[in-house]
């Protein structure tokens, strides 16, 4: 028994599946073994060498742009090829080496596992070219750069408002800044009211989030989606007679679509370019890029992450929140304390307004998106890629350049989620219809939020009705 494990040509064909030449090595071939055994070696020593010295997120960037992308699915099929060669190869080499091996009940059953070897091969590389392949087509679908972008005006000092010291870029590695010209990675993040019963799109949830590209420290400033007046760059000013937009902030997206004679940019890139240059424009800064994503989209990431653990500060009831999967109204109730959300219930806490207001849910929205970054753990999403890529394509938009991705993952990778500052641009200190006053206060916020003992607006007190009767949870 022993002997003829020993001597067995499928244990040679399942060595070299687990590494080119290991097979032939074991037979006795050791000039094959090494012949084989060498350009997987020399394959995973340059990733690891990438790195070693790109790092690992920035190797990450590095592996999404569609160029790479589409190498490796080259290089794929390659090492498809060359390992089932390198299997047969083994499998061979062991039947002409033990003659016994080949005896015609023993070949039939060792044809049938050497089928099954190859199998597993062809499923193992189907599955990583498939994956790749969606990778690809994920990534281009989901990046729109601006295709002729605007260089945005420094923002003109309000009356009052005194000048603050120029900022001094900081590079990461490279000559030139890496982001803006302040040093800092300015993105909105935008959350889009987009599904049933709803024409356009509506841009309910805005934060800004600023990182210091230097250390990692991040801040994150609350962008109320009822601002009024809030002022237009230059290109887009005489659209109204103010220079600034005269409804609430959260509709810009929908007029500047509807207006292509007064905004500039393509169809599918005006609305987004609107919001984030009129934001740009109200707080000073030279927002970098935007990701935005829609409300269902959340939903379906948040159960793809397997829930989202948060401990609420508050209780929540809303007796007619608008349900963002349908068009109905439905009640909602989530007391204080721990919970496991599914994606639809972290995004009502996220959402629901009617019992506070706006400011306060600006605050649990900051709260999802740190306890999200918290609870990212990549090794644990390997096996939900597909569905991932899926989420991603059908509810994700970003201008980012996709060269500038391997930077945006180093500094992302640099931020601690525990120690994020949150602003809010709340009244009374900043009023809901803007003046010049209110504008100032905004930019004096953005402009140093990093500072050792920052001050953020103080959070109102939530005006939660009382917990209703059992049954009415939805």
């Amino acid at each position: 028994m022993i002997a003829a494990i020993r001597h067995s040509a499928v244990i040679a064909a399942l060595l070299s599946f687990l590494w080119p030449g290991l097979g032939q090595g074991w037979v006795g071939s050791r000039r094959r073994a090494i012949l084989f055994a060498v350009p997987m070696m020399l394959f995973l020593g340059a990733g690891l060498l990438v790195m070693i010295v790109q790092g690992k997120a920035r190797a990450l960037g590095l592996l999404l742009q569609p160029g790479v992308l589409l190498l490796l699915l080259a290089l794929n099929l390659a090492i498809l090829v060359y390992r089932l060669f390198a299997i047969v190869d083994a499998y061979r080499d062991a039947a002409r080496r033990w003659p016994s091996v080949a005896e015609k009940g023993r070949a039939a059953i060792g044809l049938v596992l050497l089928g099954v070897v190859l199998g597993g091969t062809l499923l193992m590389h189907g599955w990583l070219g498939f994956v790749g392949f969606k990778t690809y087509d994920t990534v281009v679908a989901v990046s729109h750069p601006f295709s002729s972008p605007t260089p945005l005006p420094a923002a003109s000092l309000a009356p009052g408002e005194t000048p603050g010291p120029t900022p001094v870029p900081t590079p990461i590695g490279t000559p030139e800044p890496a982001w803006g010209d302040n040093g800092r990675l300015d993105l909105l993040l935008i959350g889009a009211d987009a599904g049933p019963g709803r024409y356009s799109l509506r841009t309910d949830t805005m934060v800004i989030l600023s990182i210091e590209v230097s250390t990692g420290r991040a801040a994150m400033f609350g962008v109320p989606r009822n601002l009024i007046n809030v002022p237009l760059p230059a290109d887009a000013a005489d659209a109204f007679d103010c220079g600034c937009f005269p409804d609430l902030l959260n509709g810009l997206f929908r007029y500047a679509s509807e207006h292509p004679e007064e905004f500039p940019g393509s169809d599918d890139e005006r609305g987004y370019r609107a919001v984030q240059e009129a934001i740009a424009k109200l707080t000073g800064l030279q927002i970098d890029g935007q990701v935005v994503v829609t409300l269902g989209g959340f939903v379906r990431l948040v159960d793809a992450l397997g829930g989202l653990d948060m401990t609420t500060k508050d209780s929540i009831f809303d007796a007619r929140y608008p349900d963002p999967l349908s068009t109905h109204n439905v009640t909602l109730y989530i007391p204080k304390g721990f919970h496991h959300f599914d994606g639809w219930h972290a995004l009502a806490y996220a959402r629901s307004r009617h019992q506070d207001n706006d400011y306060n849910r600006m605050n649990r929205q900051q709260e999802v998106l740190v306890a999200m970054r918290q609870q990212l753990d990549p090794c644990t999403l390997i096996s939900r890629i597909p569905e991932l890529l899926d989420i991603a394509r059908d509810s994700l938009w970003t201008n980012i350049p996709l060269e500038r991705l391997p930077d945006l993952f180093e500094i992302g990778a640099r931020v601690r989620p525990g120690s994020i500052v949150s602003y809010q641009f709340w009244p009374p200190e900043i009023k809901e219809t803007l003046d010049f006053a209110s504008i100032n206060k905004v930019r004096l916020m953005v402009r140093n939020p990093f500072s050792d003992a920052p001050v953020a607006t103080p959070r109102p007190s939530s005006s939660a009705k009382p917990a209703p009767g059992p049954g009415s949870i939805c």
